[in-house]
């Protein structure tokens, strides 16, 4: 089934946000394993391309998953939460597509305010800012501050599932994956 059911998610609602969560995965890999190589290091080189790469994809794959998101509501959860977890798992989600949508392109705008270009494995982006060093150091502190509350909110998103799935015992879950035995 392509479209969400009053039950289930469908399959275009799964891959997407499968795939979102491994590129998001990834870019947080990449860019956490950077540090501990020194500057001018081919590794370091590899693992900022590989970060950008990533984060240009999660942008590719945002957009998509946003007006699919609109157009297929989610299923419902059985046995159905209290409106205030309700209210909470609504500001996580959304919370969670901002950031997605955000980090990619605070990340192109303060490269190209750096004066660096953006490529998409190896087709240049148009250029959106002049450049202006000072610019860019803001928008990548931005940046890193928003990657890290990405970070803490993946992390919260996984435990609710957990949480979810183990303790409360319904089905949010099984929604996105099928019934696991």
């Amino acid at each position: 089934m392509l479209r969400n059911t009053p039950h289930s998610y469908g399959k275009i609602a799964r891959a997407l946000h499968w795939l979102c969560a491994l590129a998001v995965i990834a870019a947080l890999v990449f860019i956490e394993l950077k540090g501990n190589f020194p500057k001018g290091d081919p590794v370091r080189g590899a693992l900022s391309y590989a970060h950008i790469q990533a984060g240009l994809i999660i942008l590719l794959l945002v957009l998509p998953r946003l007006a699919w998101r609109l157009g297929n509501p989610p299923p419902g959860i059985s046995p159905s939460p209290s409106p205030l977890m309700t209210l909470l798992a609504h500001a996580g989600h959304w919370a969670l597509y901002a950031l997605m949508l955000a980090l990619p392109i605070l990340g192109i705008a303060f490269i190209q305010a750096k004066g660096g270009e953006v490529a998409l494995f190896g087709l240049p982006l148009p250029t959106l800012l002049a450049v202006n060093p000072l610019q860019g150091k803001e928008l990548k502190e931005i940046h890193e501050l928003l990657g890290n509350a990405l970070l803490w909110l993946s992390v919260l998103h996984a435990a609710a599932a957990a949480w979810h799935h183990f303790i409360v015992k319904d089905d949010t879950v099984t929604r996105l994956t099928g019934t696991m035995r």
